[in-house]
């Protein structure tokens, strides 16, 4: 009897073992998201992510969730950094909250631009304006994305050091020359609307 349960016990570790074994593998590092960031840029961020780590110290983690449920973000990233290893940088989103913060241990706030990153201007934010883009379903995964490649750029060209997984040189001149077209395209709009403008009240006036 004792001999058949242990036999027992061991089919059903080993099931165990089998079902979530992949997941504990599997299981991303440098990013915690609800769901919300697509996999394949989850891949990309993990594998920078691993190499500033390997090349580095430092840890850069994306934390994105749907909704804070009550906390504030910047207590949220306090609470979350005191259990975490220095040097790190958080990059953490609310959704629902519409929340977007940076936070970096002591020391390493001068190895890349914060007030940059987050402003709401398109031709300096890397985060917010494409977080502000008017779609019925907001995808929050280029932003991210964009913004999480940006932080390891900084931190990279600041220590000197060579990554091969960056895709922000490539991706921050892709997103300069449309930002470029579309707000070139704006002011020529506003520049004929105003000659217009002033045409109409000369002519008025005559």
């Amino acid at each position: 009897m004792m001999k058949h349960l242990l036999v027992k016990a061991r089919e059903i570790f080993l099931l165990c073992l089998f079902l979530f074994l992949p997941t504990f593998l599997g299981a991303n590092e440098f990013v915690m998201h609800d769901g919300i960031v697509d996999e394949r840029a989850v891949a990309k961020i993990e594998e920078m992510g691993e190499e500033l780590y390997r090349k580095s110290g430092v840890k850069v983690f994306l934390t994105a969730k749907k909704s804070a449920e009550g906390e504030d973000i910047f207590a949220y990233e306090k609470r979350l950094s005191a259990t975490l290893n220095s040097p790190h940088v958080l990059l953490t989103l609310f959704l629902e909250e519409k929340k977007v913060d940076i936070y970096a241990s002591e020391g390493l706030e001068k190895e890349f631009d914060k007030e940059g990153m987050l402003s709401p201007l398109p031709w300096r934010g890397t985060i917010i304006p494409l977080l502000t883009e008017k779609k019925k379903v907001l995808d929050v995964t280029p932003a991210l994305l964009n913004g999480y490649a940006d932080i390891i750029d900084q931190i990279a060209q600041y220590r000197k050091i060579s990554l091969e997984s960056s895709i922000g040189s490539a991706n921050k001149n892709t997103l300069n020359i449309v930002k470029f077209l579309v707000y070139g395209f704006v002011a020529v709009l506003v520049f004929l609307m105003l000659i217009r403008r002033m045409k109409e009240r000369a002519n008025s006036k005559n």
